[in-house]
């Protein structure tokens, strides 16, 4: 039997909702329903290894099922949507956070003619697909959209790893000490303040990282940097109350500093990595599929960038990872130089 977690076993209710329902109506920036834009989907193309594809063709009461581009099968709608809410009334009973078997998954993937439950982790999409254009009727080209569940933990959208290391020296009057529980970042950071220190942004760590910044803006890096030391030194992990702390509306560069943020963070959500060069938002990347805890599927989509920002912007928060696996938050010495390694992930 198939075993995921409940984020990669949303990927499956997400394809199954779009067949049953021809689409998806719009997300706001709030992530609920905007009832006024409804996205018509003709095709899915479900291609979760990164090779083989299976189309999944939308008529109004059957799916048409093609792989290697013939059809092999045709499902009634009605067939496909009894055995999709028994799968998400189990999928939401199922407690924690573990991987897990679900019987009504199964069926509903051997119906759907699934050899494997989600994407590959290498592919920045889960579901590519083929809308109807609001204006002219016609299909639009494929586009592939991420898939991000509020059923189960919060997904990280930026991995933490020795790569995601920002270095700050430490300034002040004598040697900092060293810290005796070095997870306690945000305390120690605090009786370094209260020793009367304070840091000052040194550098990334890995080139590749500050490289992929620059690409999206040539000042993104220091903003990024200045506000994951604010984070740290903050009570609060949500990156809008964050940057509201940071860079108050008095600040004359606030709006600029926001809005680039911003920016990496749906960069984040289309791709971008630290140890991968990202030459700028993939040409395919089409949105996201937000799985709602009340059984919608809402479309986040990127002919309206302005809502899809504002919703990461308002979501996503700031994390800190596990200090000895990714080597940072003790104090060290270069030359004689007192510095500090913090570490840069994002989750939502």
């Amino acid at each position: 039997m198939t075993s995921a977690n409940k984020g990669e076993w949303s990927e499956l209710y997400a394809l199954g909702y779009l067949l049953v329902n021809g689409g998806g109506f719009a997300a706001n920036e709030l992530a609920n329903l905007d009832k006024s834009i409804f996205y018509k989907v003709l095709e899915v193309v479900d291609n979760p290894s990164g090779t083989s594809e299976t189309v999944y063709r939308l008529g109004v009461s059957e799916i048409t099922v093609l792989q290697n581009g013939i059809g092999v099968i045709q499902i009634s709608k009605s067939q496909i949507e009894h055995r999709l809410k028994a799968f998400f009334d189990d999928l939401c009973s199922e407690s924690g956070s573990a991987s897990f078997g679900l019987q009504s998954g199964e069926i509903l993937l051997k119906l759907l003619m699934k050899t494997k439950l989600s994407a590959s982790s290498s592919l920045t999409n889960d579901l590519h697909l083929i809308l109807e254009d609001h204006e002219t009727k016609i299909p639009t080209p494929q586009r592939g959209f991420s898939v991000k569940s509020e059923i189960g933990n919060p997904a990280t959208i930026f991995n933490a790893g020795v790569a995601t290391n920002l270095t700050y020296k430490i300034i002040g009057e004598g040697a900092p000490k060293q810290f005796h529980k070095v997870s306690a970042v945000k305390t120690n950071l605090k009786s370094l303040k209260q020793d009367g220190f304070k840091l000052e942004f040194l550098e990334y760590d890995n080139k590749t990282l500050y490289n992929n910044l620059l690409n999206i803006d040539s000042s993104l890096p220091k903003f990024l940097a200045e506000l994951m030391l604010a984070y740290y030194q903050s009570t609060t992990t949500k990156i809008r109350s964050i940057c509201e702390d940071t860079w108050a509306e008095s600040h004359p560069e606030a709006t600029l500093k926001v809005s680039k943020i911003k920016k990496f963070l749906s960069a984040a959500s289309m791709g971008l990595r630290p140890n991968t060069v990202w030459s700028g938002y993939p040409e395919d990347f089409g949105g996201l599929l937000l799985v709602k805890k009340n059984g919608h599927v809402l479309f986040y989509y990127l002919y309206n960038l302005q809502k899809f920002e504002e919703y990461l912007f308002g979501t996503l928060r700031f994390d800190t990872p596990d200090t000895s696996k990714h080597k940072f938050g003790q104090v060290y010495f270069v030359e004689g130089e007192p510095r500090i390694k913090l570490n840069l992930q994002i989750r939502y």
